[in-house]
């Protein structure tokens, strides 16, 4: 992709951020669902030097006052409050998920006795986002964190941050206009994002948004438009001493639009969001598809479900689009038409001439939420290596008496591997459930 001169009139919001060291550490999530004050706990656990955040970052407002109040009507502006721009749908979701309400309190609200007005009367931003709590700097981030925005967020507040009414410290949100540059560890980071859910009948609807971005009652999504202008600004910054990560909250493992995009961007390595997993995944094509036909069937899937949105609606598009969205729609385009030719294979793995380097090259994470796990990239001496961790899911099931007088006795008898034979008479005595079955019963 080499770099090209765009007909567009803008420039690429890109910085560089060199970081004074031979050796970084990234850490990377998803989903931290507005609970931000834990970012700095977080980083500081893995001693990461920065943040990369897969979306669902808690993009929800409330009223503020202004720093400097020369006009009182900025402090009633109507877009200021998120939550009454949220349905019911979306508003149940994010209290079934946000980390700041407390569980019984949960448990309450999402009772099916409930309905949508107990939710709403009840719960306000402060127990959905920590976000006023940031904008106010009553929160500060320690380290740069840079961020797209997820399938839950207030497409109002994301506006504000693309005009610059919105600046915090630290904070960076990446999107199709806006890229950032990492340089540490003996390697060129190139952070290209890709915000909102992927779904193909909203391609060409901006909801309440504007320019390319989407969203609306709470959502956000990506457009056809969007896709188009982050392919433009990757062409603009193209740089071959760069590694190029993309960002994006859909995941290209599941969207074969995505996937076309990373080849299309010429991604080295893809980090994207999961669907409230409880372990992360790392995967390239190679590892998960039988043949190479497999992945190109993916990428197919991907174009075949665009095509019948395009195709219902490319006479209306065509009538509204100025000349600088036709030229943005022209390169949207240009990456669902991105598919490989179909090579000859003489079975799985079999290697065919010419055929895709992502196919074995673009290395892919897909991340649980942050409160399950976490991704940290290691970059030395030009090197990346990764470190997974994640909860896991829970396998061991209490018998049905009290858990604590279970785990206590097993605590107390089962003192060392030397006792367990032992003891395990008066253990089956004591209590039968908690008996080690590898143990024969004793007489």
């Amino acid at each position: 992709m080499p770099a090209t001169r765009s007909p567009l009139p803008r420039t690429v919001n890109t910085q560089t951020k060199v970081f004074d060291t031979h050796h970084g550490r990234i850490l990377c999530i998803a989903d931290i669902r507005g609970r931000l004050s834990a970012l700095n706990d977080l980083a500081r656990e893995v001693n990461a030097k920065a943040i990369i955040h897969t979306g669902d970052f808690g993009f929800f407002g409330m009223f503020f006052f202004p720093l400097s109040f020369y006009c009182l009507s900025l402090i009633l502006r109507p877009e200021a409050n998120s939550l009454e721009r949220i349905n019911d749908r979306t508003l149940r979701h994010l209290t079934m998920y946000s980390p700041l309400i407390p569980s019984a309190q949960r448990t309450h609200l999402l009772a099916p006795e409930n309905p949508p007005a107990v939710i709403r009367s009840t719960v306000n931003i402060e127990l959905l986002s920590e976000f006023p709590l940031l904008l106010a700097g009553q929160i500060k981030l320690q380290v740069p964190v840079y961020t797209v925005w997820g399938a839950c967020e207030d497409v109002l507040v994301l506006e504000k941050f693309r005009s610059a009414q919105y600046s915090i410290d630290n904070l960076h949100v990446l999107d199709e206009a806006t890229t950032r540059l990492l340089d540490l560890g003996g390697v060129k980071l190139r952070l290209l994002g890709l915000g909102g859910a992927l779904v193909p009948h909203k391609l060409f609807d901006n909801g309440d948004g504007s320019a390319t971005i989407a969203g609306g009652q709470g959502t956000m999504w990506t457009t056809a438009l969007q896709i188009g202008e982050l392919v433009d600004t990757a062409q603009r910054i193209f740089d071959q001493s760069e590694t190029r990560l993309l960002v994006t909250h859909a995941s290209p493992g599941r969207e074969g639009i995505i996937a076309q995009l990373a080849l299309v961007l010429k991604a080295d390595l893809t980090i994207s969001a999961g669907l409230h997993f409880r372990y992360a995944t790392s995967y390239n094509e190679f590892s998960v598809q039988p043949d190479f036909e497999g992945f190109r069937h993916k990428l197919a899937l991907g174009k075949d479900s665009f095509d019948k949105v395009w195709e219902s609606v490319k006479t209306q598009v065509d009538a509204v689009i100025d000349e600088n969205q036709r030229v943005l729609l022209d390169k949207a385009l240009s990456v669902i038409e991105r598919l490989p030719p179909t090579q000859p294979s003489s079975g799985p793995g079999a290697t065919a001439t010419g055929e895709e380097p992502a196919w074995k090259n673009c290395w892919n994470w897909n991340l649980c939420d942050a409160a399950y796990g976490s991704l940290v990239l290691d970059v030395k001496e030009g090197r990346v290596s990764a470190e997974m961790k994640s909860q896991g899911m829970l396998f061991f099931s209490y018998p049905p008496k009290t858990k604590t007088h279970h785990v206590q006795l097993r605590f107390q008898l089962r003192v060392s591997s030397y006792c367990d034979r032992l003891c395990h008479a008066q253990l089956e005595r004591l209590c039968p459930p908690c008996a080690p079955k590898q143990y024969p019963a004793s007489n």
